[in-house]
């Protein structure tokens, strides 16, 4: 494996003496092998990268808009020619199956052409003055350095949709990627810094940073002052202990956290659709995503013929390299998600839970590599093992029989991001998205729960994930400016 990553290596003409000398060890789970080893930062090296993205926001908070829209552009022209070497890196790197990790380089790049519109978008307003020959505005400036945190499982598109969108406004950038996806981060920074040399905009040299580092250390840069805005993805209890830190300093934090997503079945849903979507949205990148789908609730009466048709679907899916086109999922990313994948299943059975599935796998030779069979989970009631997030192929069912019933079974996970319903009825619909119906912070009637990431990151939901139609804001400060011309 450490062959065909120097070959990519090569082909993208990538520093190799930097990614084979240091002592952050990065390992593929597809084989279980080294396949890059990085030097790990500090909290010295980190305060000399926050002091460098200080310098380079005061130069690039003067370049136009326009200028700032060229550079985006360009790094979209980097990233489509080094598309399939990009995708092979997230393929080694986190276990994607290719196509859906060439769906996330596909997407990155469009957002490279979303993002730079927003330069027709980033204006304030006039408004009306009590007093007389009085003139109000508002304007929008940069706010300065950003930090960006990403967890494995998105390694690429939502560092681009973040640093993209504050460089867009003006601000600096510093990428903390997940020591577990360190290769794809490198790669995708060294195309930016390509892009930057391309531009014939003021591009500072610092405009957008590395840093690799242990999570005790990251937390520099949450109690940093000189971190106007910190980003970041990844566990409730990571986000908790980022926003505290961030609160402290009366920072701001815009956080991309939770999932345990949640399905309802009802009687009038079509049933073959169902179990499709509700494949799909469980096993979709072993499970490993925010926008996995790990509960759902079924009405009594359809419960045996979905939970029925489900176990023969998740048996029948094939698990394998993801590097063979017939597989459908691939490993879990470490030992340590497969322990804890095995260390719920044998909690749920405690639980009164009954388990079809979730057995490991051998594929090819690779002892250290960790492939799972999805399963199912037929549980009595909602324990608070389900109520707790897990990043593995699992999908708990339960039995409701009133809607209302399993309205509240969803919400009581208060982080969930994503909540479906499969209904053919508009009374049962209308409820489910209704005021009265779920909290998620998006509700999807008719449709699994993967795909549908990128309009989760721009609600404007209850974990202050973004802003909605106007996200950019958050990566901008406004100011009100008062003239008076009466003299």
């Amino acid at each position: 494996m450490f062959t065909r990553v120097a070959e990519i290596v090569k082909r993208l003409n990538l520093d190799l003496e930097f990614i084979s000398s240091g002592n952050c060890v990065d390992y593929s789970p597809v084989t279980g092998e080294q396949i890059a080893s990085f030097p790990l930062s500090d909290s010295e090296r980190i305060k000399i990268a926050v002091e460098r993205s200080k310098r380079a926001f005061q130069e690039w908070r003067q370049v136009p808009p326009g200028e700032r829209a060229e550079l985006l552009r360009l790094f979209g022209e980097e990233m489509r020619a080094a598309k399939d070497e990009l995708a092979e890196l997230v393929v080694i790197e986190t276990g994607k199956i290719r196509s859906a990790a060439v769906k996330e380089v596909d997407r990155s790049i469009k957002i490279c052409d979303m993002v730079a519109g927003i330069q027709r978008r980033i204006s304030g307003v006039s408004v009306p003055a009590e007093g007389h020959n009085l003139v109000v505005s508002e304007v929008w400036q940069p706010i300065g350095p950003v930090a960006i945190v990403t967890s494995f499982n998105f390694p690429l598109r939502v560092w681009v949709l973040h640093a993209l969108v504050a460089l867009m406004c003006g601000d600096s950038v510093i990428w903390r990627p997940s020591r577990k996806a360190s290769l794809t981060a490198f790669a995708v920074n060294s195309l930016m810094r390509r892009a930057k040399a391309r531009s014939t905009a003021n591009c500072p040299e610092y405009l957008s940073q590395l840093v690799i580092c242990n999570h005790e250390d990251a937390t520099f840069l949450a109690e940093n002052a000189d971190i106007p805005l910190l980003c970041a993805t990844g566990s409730p209890v990571l986000a908790r202990g980022l926003q505290s830190r961030v609160g402290r300093r009366l920072g701001r934090s815009l956080l991309s956290v939770g999932g345990n997503n949640a399905a309802i079945v009802t009687p009038s849903a079509d049933i073959d659709f169902t179990i499709k979507e509700l494949l799909h949205s469980a096993i979709a990148d072993a499970g490993q995503r925010c926008t996995s789908l790990h509960r759902v609730f079924c009405h009594s009466s359809v419960y045996d013929e979905v939970v029925g048709k489900l176990k023969d679907a998740f048996n029948a899916v094939y698990v394998s390299s993801p590097f063979e086109r017939q597989s459908r999922i691939g490993p879990l990313i470490d030992k340590e998600a497969f322990d804890t994948m095995r260390l719920s299943l044998e909690q749920a059975k405690l639980d009164g839970g009954i388990v079809s599935g979730g057995n490991r796998i051998d594929v090819g030779c690779y002892d250290k590599a960790y492939y799972v069979q999805p399963a199912v989970v037929e549980m009595p009631s909602q324990t608070d093992l389900v109520k707790t997030e897990l990043l593995a192929p699992v999908l708990y069912v339960m039995r409701y029989d009133d809607l209302k019933q399993a309205i509240d079974g969803v919400n009581a996970f208060p982080k969930t991001l994503l909540a479906c319903i499969f209904s053919n009825d508009l009374r049962e619909t209308g409820m489910f998205c209704s005021m009265d119906g779920v909290q998620s912070d998006a509700a999807i009637v008719n449709a699994g729960t993967v795909g549908y990431d990128m309009a989760a990151m721009f609600t404007a939901g209850k974990n202050d994930r973004g802003v909605s139609s106007e996200f950019w804001r958050v990566f901008m400060q406004s100011k009100t400016c008062l003239t008076n011309y009466n003299f």
